[in-house]
């Protein structure tokens, strides 16, 4: 198959150097690369989340005029506060 991929700067340097040092072409070493790490990412296991389960809980009274701050305080926390 043939395609073309645009690699960052930092990578291609990487992988020439890797290439002169293992007297390869570009192409073998890019291949052997990328199927070192897809192999890699493959044997990983897929990390299966929990469910996320939020349970309720019974705050008190509830109010009805949230516009007073200070009686919400008063309410939640007592009326010593301050």
């Amino acid at each position: 198959m043939h395609i073309t991929l645009t690699l960052d700067n930092d990578i291609a340097a990487r992988l020439k150097l890797l290439s002169h040092l293992r007297n390869q072409s570009f192409k073998l070493m890019a291949n052997e690369v990328l199927q070192a790490g897809l192999n890699l990412i493959e044997s990983k296991p897929v990390r299966q989340d929990k469910t996320y389960r939020i349970k309720p809980v019974h705050l008190g009274a509830k109010l009805q005029n949230l516009d007073n701050v200070a009686e919400i305080i008063a309410a939640t926390e007592g009326e010593l506060y301050k």
